[in-house]
């Protein structure tokens, strides 16, 4: 009697767990903490493209922004896949255990790479996702080191993670010149307040706006 009862107990857990309802698989997508990937995994296609190379002299995410020590490309702009990134990610995670430092990522990798097999005839389309991945720029910061940590300690876990990475990596620090090319080094640009700069040589658009604010303007808003 104890074994039927079991068995129509269990029987019956079965029956109710099927009738849950449930959102199919294939319409889930979930980015998990332990992977680089976009928020939204949208899973288009895009061409193999080239690293951007910065000929108007933008220096942007080329300098830190929160911590005291950087890992930076030196050599040309390379597409790095998640996979290498994470290496790096561990390696860097497992020399500042117990220091109490922390570190951040300044790249997303949100360009998926498709794959063809083997000795596939030409045509019928690009070929399956296989990973995500990133352009880095040449002079572009990957990683930060955040928090009171020896020099000798944060330069030896940053080299061991730039061993990881395709190219020629380089550690920095906060008194470092920003890199502009692979040869070319540049002081840091001071800071510019664009709100002034606007108020000197306002464009139609900004004079709008300011109008706005007016009480004879506001007093006929929203008519």
């Amino acid at each position: 009697m104890l074994g039927l009862g079991r068995f129509v107990s269990s029987s019956l857990n079965g029956i109710r767990a099927s009738q849950l309802p449930c959102a199919p698989s294939s319409l889930i997508t979930r980015r998990f903490k332990h992977e680089y990937a976009p928020r939204y995994k949208n899973l288009f296609k895009a061409f193999k493209g080239r690293v951007t190379v910065r000929t108007g002299g933008s220096v942007k995410g080329n300098s830190l922004e929160s911590g005291t020590y950087g890992l930076r490309l030196k050599s040309n702009g390379v597409r790095m896949a998640a996979i290498q990134l994470k290496e790096a990610d561990k390696v860097i995670q497992r020399q500042l255990r117990g220091t109490g430092a922390k570190y951040i990522t300044r790249f997303t990798c949100n360009t998926p790479v498709c794959v063809k097999g083997n000795q596939t005839r030409m045509g019928k389309g690009k070929g399956g996702f296989d990973h995500w991945a990133v352009r880095v720029p040449t002079g572009k910061i990957l990683f930060e080191i955040v928090g009171k940590v020896h020099d000798k300690v944060a330069r030896e876990a940053l080299r061991k993670a730039g061993e990881k990475l395709p190219g020629i990596m380089e550690i920095v620090d906060t008194l470092s010149k920003i890199r502009v090319s692979p040869t070319s080094l540049v002081e840091k640009p001071e800071p510019v307040n664009w709100l002034e700069k606007i108020k000197q040589n306002p464009t139609k658009k900004w004079t709008n706006i300011e109008k706005s604010k007016l009480p004879d303007y506001r007093l006929y808003r929203n008519r």
